[in-house]
């Protein structure tokens, strides 16, 4: 396990290292889109620092050089971008967020003699202090239906710490630390500690033939600490992989900025007895049917599971503050 920590440690320097320059490039040879909508779920509040604006508004680029001397203090705005950045189902959002979201999953389970189906409803409010710092706390519950009998519920918890890493006009890099405590209602015993680079980029931007096209991407080290149950994964890696399309204005009605996204996820363990790799493709769709509230629809596709397991059915309302 050493050797595999410091493998993974020094794969999310090297993508973090590259991940800024190309975010500044990018940042550099791209200006905003002059006049562009902005997304009606992503109004922020007003900038009072002027050190942190360009002319025409946009706050001032943050990238890795400047990490330490700018954006902490400043005022959080969201960057009106012409292909809007937002948060999807899977992968780990990239920015940082004043936010209130609901999630609500259910699985059906296959090829499992104590669990029919599970239900999980997830609730957060995200809270940006300023342009680099968000704190998050989060809550949810979740239900696991037997064959038979009653059914065994209880409810988590965790919190989140983010801190942005680059942003600019067409790229965005964070950086988040997540503690999740185990619901020991459903029979978990360990808390988790999540290590996660999240990024996106613009390839609208760098293509114009291809649109509003957001490319988004996030790797996770998750931790378990705690007492483990026998032969139990401790250790794992999960990997998401985004694309999404924007085909409307933001300010047309009830669909404003309407999305199409496809997400490819996957979990690999790194020890316990389950070794099997699990991947998976979710699209779905997200959109604004009033202004600072959005709602998106997914439904998870297995592609590789050990033992298989029923498609998933995932929404989310979103209402930004």
């Amino acid at each position: 396990m050493p050797l595999a920590r410091s493998f993974l440690v020094s794969s999310l320097v090297s993508v973090l290292s590259a991940g800024g320059a190309l975010a500044q490039q990018s940042g550099e040879s791209t200006p905003a889109a002059g006049g562009a909508s902005a997304p009606l779920g992503a109004v922020g509040m007003a900038q009072t620092d002027a050190s942190a604006a360009h002319e025409g508004g946009q706050p001032s680029d943050l990238t890795l050089l400047n990490f330490f001397t700018d954006g902490w203090g400043d005022a959080w705005v969201h960057r009106h971008r012409h292909t809007p950045d937002m948060a999807l189902l899977r992968v780990t959002t990239n920015f940082l967020e004043q936010e209130f979201r609901l999630d609500y999953v259910y699985t059906a389970v296959n090829n499992n003699p104590k669990v029919h189906d599970t239900q999980l409803a997830n609730g957060l409010i995200a809270y940006a202090v300023d342009r680099r710092l968000m704190l998050e706390v989060i809550t949810n519950y979740q239900w696991n239906q037997p064959p038979s009998g009653a059914p065994v519920n209880g409810a988590g918890g965790g919190a989140v710490v983010r801190l942005q890493l680059v942003d600019t006009a067409t790229a965005s890099y964070a950086f988040n630390y997540r503690v999740s405590f185990p619901n020991k209602g459903i029979g978990q015993t360990t808390t988790t500690m999540g290590y996660t680079l999240a990024g996106w980029q613009d390839l609208g931007a760098v293509l114009p033939v291809l649109g509003r096209f957001g490319l988004y991407y996030s790797f996770t080290y998750n931790n378990q600490l705690g007492t483990p149950k026998k032969g139990a994964t401790l250790n794992d890696f999960s990997y998401a992989l985004s694309i999404a399309e924007t085909w409307t204005p933001a300010s047309m009605p009830v669909l404003g900025n309407f999305t199409t996204f496809l997400e490819f996820a996957g979990t690999t363990p790194l020890d316990g007895a389950n070794t099997n790799t699990t991947l998976s493709l979710t699209p779905g769709i997200r959109f604004w049917f009033l202004p600072k509230n959005s709602l998106m629809f997914g439904i998870d596709f297995p592609i590789v599971s050990n033992p298989p397991y029923s498609i998933a059915y995932r929404l989310t309302y979103i209402l930004n503050f």
